[in-house]
């Protein structure tokens, strides 16, 4: 009988160990009450021997976008405390050089730390990540010191034409306060022939007009010129001084969302001006002083291309999950997304092994702290897909394997 009631109670005390470690699981915060008494943990000595065991490891690795610069990104580790109490130091190496590092203080009553990181450059998306935690005092194994991974996420700068009819004051200050991977099209100084072949045969993110044209142009350009930033869904930017001639605009105005008749009204409207149609966007500039700071214009003209490069969909997302995910408890997935909405969206995960749907589950997004996750327990060892869903469209896939 005596046995009996130990194995209850063992059992009992389990069951309490894995419900706390899920739901702490679940949280960015660290729970500082203990889940048993230390009276209860000295009478098993089983558990005794848990409660003294030092270790620290990498639980998770999510990788996304800067929100607000699109040439870096964010690595934030996920990091597990069991007992272990002093500084440690944390160091991102790529391609085996040092990307950055930081100092984290340990506390023993608290059992998860995180740390982000944001790099930008001289990093070589084709060779490994990697996360390395220094050892505590007292650890045994320290396998789950070092995590390596690769990134499907990359920097990438917008690719930019400036087309310049006529260079001009406003030219300089463009070239300079544009961070993009631009190509600048001019005219030849000497005999002001404006070569622009290599534009018609290159993808572009943002075209802009400086002072171009510079005369009326024909139905047949204007057609080519419709035709490529459609086809390749490249946004407009049109820069132009205030009296700039109505005629030689004329054409251009539709695609600005504008229905203008003469020179007045053109020289009516507000300095800049936004026009969005499905995926597509522009925006016209008309100023005489777009290089004066103290207007200013050039903030104008920088929230103008963050627009432009501003997506309001789900994407981007990331996940790499803990190596050792078991069936015997539920496990934590998640991901990071760059949605410009205000409102929290309800996500679906579909579960997948051996391309069939073996579970959906309801996930929500908060555009406020941008993460969405779950969680969920499955019986079966294996390679399982998530795809993550916003109705119809695909936002992320995760892969996880099931151990036993």
């Amino acid at each position: 009988m005596k046995s009996s009631q130990s194995y209850i109670l063992w059992l009992s005390i389990a069951t309490a160990i894995g419900a706390a470690i899920y739901v702490n699981s679940l949280s960015f915060f660290t729970k500082d009450e203990p889940i048993l008494s230390d009276s209860i943990i000295q009478e098993i000595p089983e558990l005794s021997s848990i409660k003294d065991e030092v270790d620290i490891s990498i639980n998770n690795v999510l990788i996304y976008p800067n929100q607000y610069d699109k040439n870096s990104i964010y690595i934030d580790t996920e990091i597990s405390n069991m007992n272990g109490e002093g500084s440690i130091q944390i160091a991102l190496t790529n391609n085996g050089n040092l990307v950055a590092s930081s100092e984290i203080a340990l506390k023993k009553n608290t059992s998860n730390f995180s740390q982000s990181f944001l790099i930008s450059e001289k990093i070589n998306f084709n060779k490994d990540f990697e996360i390395s935690i220094s050892a505590i005092n007292s650890e045994k194994d320290i396998s789950n010191n070092r995590y390596s991974f690769k990134s499907s996420l990359k920097i990438e700068k917008p690719k930019v034409a400036i087309l310049t009819g006529k260079l001009n004051f406003n030219t300089p200050f463009i070239l300079n306060n544009i961070n993009a991977d631009f190509s600048h099209y001019y005219p030849d100084p000497i005999n002001g022939d404006l070569d622009i072949t290599n534009f018609w045969f290159n993808k572009y993110d943002i075209i802009i007009l400086d002072n171009f044209p510079i005369k009326p142009i024909s139905d047949k350009w204007l057609n080519l010129f419709l035709k490529k930033i459609y086809s390749e869904k490249s946004s407009l930017i049109i820069n132009a001084h205030q009296d700039r001639d109505f005629i030689s605009l004329e054409k251009f105005l539709p695609i600005f969302g504008l229905k203008l008749k003469n020179q007045s009204e053109l020289e009516a409207i507000r300095p800049f001006t936004r026009f969005s149609k499905d995926s597509f966007k522009s925006s016209l500039i008309l100023t005489n002083d777009f290089y004066n700071i103290s207007k200013n214009n050039l903030e104008n003209f920088n929230d103008t291309v963050e627009w432009i490069l501003s997506d309001s969909e789900v994407k981007y997302s990331f996940f790499l999950g803990s190596k050792y995910n078991t069936v015997e408890k539920p496990f934590l997935f998640y991901g990071y997304s760059n949605v410009i909405d205000n409102e929290i969206q309800t996500l679906i995960a579909k579960i997948i092994k051996d391309q069939e749907i073996v579970k959906e589950v309801k996930l929500l997004y908060n555009p406020i702290s941008g993460y969405y996750f779950s969680s969920v327990q499955l019986k079966n060892t294996g390679e399982y897909l998530i795809n993550i869903m916003n109705g119809v469209k695909l936002v992320d896939t995760i892969n996880v394997n099931l151990y036993d």
